[in-house]
């Protein structure tokens, strides 16, 4: 569909009163208030349809415009339920992003919105759609809120969907979510405020490295020119992308008006677009590329899906090669290991020939981030990426007992790690503790005898111990994998299928609840953070049976009190 199509609901009711109306004209009317007005099509509809009339010459009296009555209330919970023509909708979703866009109409500033929702947010599945602010509710709309629509409609554009939120339209928080999204401000601000931040940004910042770069359009009708680097001040470095000319080399200095923090998975960027406006800037105070450069290497800990640009050094753990046939029948081979450093462990990923050797330490420069199993691993291309450090930052790490002791509050509102060690109190085993039956194709656990991927199957045993934890302040899902229950449960699983068959599923259960509820655990292994929360992997876990007296003890000597 081109672009007329967008008003084609609208372009049908005006033709239907005018006949001998131009539809090039009538969509050159709708796009006039649409882009000087900032009025949508739909609330723009009955002021285009009295002009054709007019220019038809029919009377006041005789114009049969569209009825000033709202159209009947129409109430769904999913985007399905929903038909390109609707209006005065009513539905709870889910924010996903709100992002700002400032336009200037006859010489005035006007902020819009764009950003993403999703229906169904109390259950079940979710469906994802685009959505437009046309009515400065900002507010009401802060990212990770659910929210009840009132009064919205559905717009129809290039074979898509999305919803428009007009100035009549009602928003009601029902799910507070994170900070609301304000309107954009001439002041700068800092790069780990920009971080955290969502919409128009201002900044004074360094430029720390540039690459020009070139991506393929969606449409697949050519590629576009753009600037990748990094910039940075003294709270921290973040990634930008321009898709306009950038003609500042690394170390300069210069003051960004009107950038767009967007996010690519977990990792915030900044887009420099044809609205915004940069400019040298000169401060005698600022710290040097060499200072900042020095300040802002990746830890492990730092790791976030979707970060470019990562400079990090981490000790090698071991290392693999594999060969694989890609779709296009070439063969190709890589290399991967687990790597790690004081502050955790991840997955490094080389499609390049390196061979580093196990213990060895080495620094990466203009690495990535990805998600791999719920966690963050480093991915290089080159090797020119790759140091061999002869003087390595930090005492040899022994893998065998390298866990890193954080917080379950730091776990949950942080990014997803592995190498972890936290604690905290059972407050809840969920009914389906014990043995379960995996699907033999997918490992996914399968209910009654179904696997949601592959249908009916002859599922395989497996146990599974599945947890809430809790330290007062946070709390997560634990998930114990058979070798962890059977080391915390000290029964293997011909013993627990004895137990399940003599008491009932249910019954081993609840003499768990009763052995474990209230109970400190202490916790090895992964947390993956997403927007469900925070849960945790375990590699094993123990009850902490160790009296007060013992823990005080502990503490004196790990930090060496004199009393």
């Amino acid at each position: 569909m081109n672009e007329d199509g967008k008003y084609k609901a609208q372009i049908s009711v005006v033709k239907e009163e005018c006949p001998d109306a131009d539809e090039a004209e009538i969509i050159n009317e709708f796009r006039r208030y649409e882009e000087e007005f900032l009025i949508p099509p739909e609330d723009a509809l009955r002021s285009v349809l009295r002009k054709f009339q007019i220019a038809a010459g029919v009377s006041t009296s005789e114009m049969n415009t569209p009825s000033r009555s709202s159209p009947p209330e129409k109430k769904v919970t999913k985007f399905s339920e929903l038909k390109e023509e609707d209006k005065n909708v009513t539905i709870e979703v889910s924010v996903i992003s709100y992002v700002p866009k400032i336009q200037t109409i006859r010489g005035e500033e006007r902020q819009i919105a764009y950003g993403r929702i999703e229906d169904n947010p109390w259950a079940g599945e979710r469906e994802r759609w685009d959505f437009t602010d046309w009515g400065d509710k900002s507010q009401k709309l802060p990212p990770g809120s659910i929210v009840r629509l009132e009064g919205v409609s559905v717009n129809f554009w290039n074979d898509r969907r999305s919803i428009n939120i007009n100035r009549s339209s009602r928003v009601t928080i029902l799910k507070e979510g994170g900070q609301a999204v304000t309107k954009p401000s001439d002041e700068p601000i800092s790069v780990a405020e920009a971080s955290n931040a969502e919409g128009i940004v201002n900044l004074v910042v360094r430029v720390i490295s540039r690459k020009d770069d070139q991506i393929v359009k969606r449409d697949g009708s050519g590629t576009l020119d753009i600037v990748r680097g990094k910039i940075a001040d003294s709270s921290g470095t973040i990634g930008f992308i321009s898709w306009s000319d950038f003609n500042h080399e690394p170390g300069s200095l210069i003051k960004i008006d009107r950038a767009t923090i967007r996010r690519f998975r977990d990792t915030p960027e900044i887009n420099i677009g044809d609205l915004t406006k940069i400019e040298s800037y000169h401060d005698n105070s600022f710290a040097s590329i060499d200072e900042l450069q020095s300040t802002n290497h990746f830890r492990i800990s730092d790791l976030r899906d979707g970060a470019r640009d990562v400079d990090i050094t981490i000790q090698v753990e071991n290392w693999q090669s594999r060969t694989f046939t890609n779709s296009d029948g070439e063969e190709k081979v890589v290399r991967s290991g687990d790597v790690m450093d004081p502050t955790g462990r991840c997955r490094l990923t080389a499609w390049c020939d390196i061979s580093p050797q196990a213990g060895s330490f080495i620094h990466l420069t203009g690495a990535r981030v990805q998600y791999w199993q719920g966690s963050p691993d480093l991915v290089i291309d080159t090797e020119e990426q790759v140091v061999d450090l002869a003087n390595p930052p930090w005492d040899s790490i022994d893998p065998q007992n390298h866990w890193v002791d954080v917080d379950l509050t730091s776990i949950v509102s942080g990014g997803s790690r592995r190498g972890i060690r936290t604690s905290g109190n059972i407050v809840s085993l969920r009914p389906d503790c014990g043995i379960v039956m995996r699907c033999p194709d997918c490992r996914r656990v399968m209910r009654d005898g179904v696997c949601a991927e592959h249908g009916a199957q002859d599922g395989n045993e497996d146990l599974r111990f599945r947890l809430v934890i809790d330290n007062g302040v946070s709390n997560a899902s634990l998930i114990l994998g058979r070798d962890a229950v059977e080391s915390f449960s000290q029964s293997n699983i011909d013993e627990i299928r004895d137990e399940i068959n003599n008491k009932t599923s249910s019954g081993y259960v609840a003499e768990l609840r009763n052995k474990y509820l209230a109970r400190k655990v202490i916790v090895e292994g992964r947390s993956i953070v997403d927007k469900q929360g925070a849960m945790i992997m375990a590699e094993s876990a123990k009850i902490d049976d160790r009296l007060a007296k013992d823990i005080a003890n502990e503490i004196v000597s790990k930090w060496g009190v004199v009393l």
